[in-house]
């Protein structure tokens, strides 16, 4: 006679087959390899504040991609720095480069929000592709490579943005969990649910953003540029996702676990604004693991060891091999045989940094 527990436990399994088979398999064993499109003219939007030097090594490698019809907009917000100095150092350098100013005012206190729109409306293309300052691509296809997201009149192109190694802790988690997001993020748009994509590596076309009521009505928000337009635009039809390597767009990494705790906290102020359908969707999942691995571990306590090992079996069968095949294509590297431990530390840092969000609001975008 099989337990209450056991036959709970099967019922989070099928949620768990559910979303491993019909959202993350596609990512992992489906097709990535993108046909670039060269001939789209193609507007690249950057908000920087205090990005002097990452400017200085962005933009020459910008403005050597293989399209044949872009500019690069660099949006300076407000910096104290030589920003501002150093983009017009550059400017007779770099024809295809647009500077934009945004003055500092003492009487308006404003997020990147504000810089992402004076951007969006300075571009002369209608297809714009977002990045920020501190990001490189792999090499000269990036701006091809998500322009090709845009055929069959798409209009939402969403990216990945793995971040670079560094030593530490801090760099574990960091990439582990940007890896792991941008399999939900990916999958589900696969799956005809799209709800974010991220600012550092998405594309839209300027008509979604000045459609979309989400960056007037989130302007008092500290976060949330790219989760909450993608969330409120995305469709089935009018959205693309691209996981070509070519157009992967690497992040300079957190620069110590602290930093990524509080980044961490900040995001989690927007996911309350998503659709309703969507936060279903992303409570599902981590609860459907929770009470996997909790009645798992009850099984095993009561010795129920045939009913634990029909559990563990199916996780480490059909459920880790379609994460770990995910997560190497997203350029998780060796973290990638590390996933089911982090995937436990998550279970439990998650919900301990949502309920500090609760009880401590996060500071403001830089």
């Amino acid at each position: 006679m099989w337990s209450i527990e056991f036959q709970v436990m099967l019922g989070a399994l099928v949620v768990l087959l559910a979303y491993h088979g019909l959202m993350f398999a596609r990512l992992a064993f489906g097709k990535l390899e993108a046909q670039p499109d060269r001939d789209l003219p193609i507007s690249v939007v950057i908000c920087a504040r205090n990005e002097a030097r990452t400017l200085e090594e962005l933009l020459p490698v910008l403005m050597a991609q293989d399209h044949r019809e872009f500019e690069v907009v660099v949006v300076n917000d407000r910096s104290d720095d030589d920003t501002w100095e150093i983009l017009q150092w550059m400017m007779p350098q770099h024809a295809r480069l647009r500077p934009v100013n945004i003055q500092a005012d003492e009487k308006f206190n404003y997020g990147k929000k504000i810089a992402l729109g004076v951007g969006v409306r300075a571009a002369k293309h209608p297809h714009v592709l977002l990045t920020d300052a501190d990001c490189v691509p792999p090499g000269r296809d990036w701006i091809s490579c998500m322009a090709a997201g845009f055929r069959n009149g798409r209009k939402i192109v969403i990216g990945h943005s793995p971040y670079a190694k560094s030593p530490g802790l801090g760099s574990i988690l960091e990439r582990y969990d940007g890896a792991i997001k941008a399999m939900q993020y990916m999958g589900f748009a696969q799956a005809g649910f799209p709800y974010m994509g991220v600012g550092r590596n998405l594309g839209y076309a300027s008509e979604v953003f000045f459609g979309a009521s989400g960056p007037r009505r989130h302007n008092h928000l500290m976060s949330g540029d790219d989760d909450l337009l993608i969330n409120e635009a995305a469709r089935k039809g009018n959205t693309a996702v691209v996981a070509d390597p070519r157009s992967f767009m690497t992040t300079r990494p957190t620069p110590d676990l602290p930093t990524w705790i509080r980044r961490k906290r900040r995001h989690y102020t927007t996911a309350v604004h998503y659709r309703f359908g969507h936060q279903l969707l992303l409570m599902g999942l981590p609860l459907a693991r929770l009470v996997f691995w909790t009645l798992l571990i009850m099984l095993a306590m009561r010795q129920r060891w045939i009913e634990a090992a029909i559990g563990l079996g199916a996780e480490l069968l059909l459920l880790l091999p379609v994460t770990i095949a995910a997560l190497r294509r997203l350029h998780a590297g060796a973290i990638a045989w590390f996933a089911l431990p982090l995937e436990w530390l998550f279970l439990l840092l998650d919900p301990l940094l949502y309920t500090s969000t609760i009880l401590v609001k996060p500071k403001r975008w830089k």
